[in-house]
């Protein structure tokens, strides 16, 4: 698998709202113990089976969230399986459907102090951002430390705090391993890398963000690329296209593993980010 970047969907919200079939996707695998399970294309979650219970990362809006739910149920899970909720950052699109998974399933939910912060201070900034999605505000339960990594059965999962998106995005890396091959496999989602909020138009706008972010998220930016990553999972899957290779995934047949797209990504958003910067 090589990096490819395809774009944006349009208009994703309304659709979701109102069309959202015209988005939807089968949850599909993409490393031995994790699977895409949005049940849309336009915002990744994944499932990460622990042997002891499920991890939840990021739940879309609530307009989607019968699809998310869905997905986790066709693949023989249930709900209550999962034990912890990562929500990446606090923007409606990624935390939107947060307090109804959260009260479906009783899972512990996890976000960055930093963004429980800037939600609880700026709704309109991160969770209210849309007429066409009605997200719930929520409690978090605890705040990620990059001294504690969260371990559930045989998973564990550092997290990076990664400015720059919000000023609590929040990054997640993990090993799994190959069960007929033995091979591990590190694996990454970046927590946010949408240029859209890091421009000067945005923080002209914002009441919360500067763009000391942003100059941290280029500052970052070479420390995350030299980070060794096996198989790079998008927060949106346009960002690194994954929904093409759908369904073909097997122990013995690994389409997302690349040791090199992760760092072609990363070049990728500095060279968006960079591109505003110099309109």
């Amino acid at each position: 698998m090589s990096f490819r970047c395809i774009p944006a969907t349009k208009d994703p919200v309304a659709t979701l709202a109102y069309n959202p079939w015209t988005l939807a996707i089968e949850p599909f695998q993409v490393s031995p113990q994790t699977w895409y399970v949005a049940g849309q294309t336009w915002v990744g979650c994944y499932l990460i089976d622990t042997g002891d219970g499920l991890i939840l990362i990021d739940t879309a809006i609530p307009e989607s969230l019968y699809l998310l739910v869905n997905s986790i149920t066709s693949l023989g899970y249930s709900p209550k399986d999962i034990k912890k909720i990562l929500i990446s950052h606090a923007h409606f699109d990624h935390c939107g459907g947060a307090r109804a998974m959260k009260e479906l399933t009783g899972a512990e939910l996890y976000m960055s102090k930093e963004d429980t912060e800037f939600m609880e201070q700026c709704p309109e900034e991160t969770v209210v951002l849309d007429p066409d999605s009605h997200p719930q505000m929520f409690t978090v339960d605890r705040y990620y430390s990059e001294d504690e990594p969260i371990t559930l059965g045989n998973i564990t999962i550092h997290t990076v705090l990664t400015p720059g998106h919000t000023i609590g995005c929040t990054s997640f890396f993990w090993t799994e391993t190959n069960p007929v091959t033995g091979a591990e496999y590190k694996i990454a989602m970046h927590g946010g890398v949408g240029a859209n909020t890091m421009n000067d138009g945005y923080y002209a706008a914002s009441r919360y963000l500067t763009p000391a972010l942003r100059e941290r998220f280029l500052a970052d930016a070479e420390k995350m690329k030299a980070i060794p990553v096996d198989i790079a999972l998008p927060s949106h899957p346009n960002q690194i296209e994954i929904t093409d290779r759908a369904g073909t995934y097997s122990h013995a047949n690994q389409p997302y593993l690349d040791s090199t797209v992760w760092a072609d990504f990363i070049e990728e958003r500095v060279r968006q980010v960079k591109a505003l910067m110099d309109k």
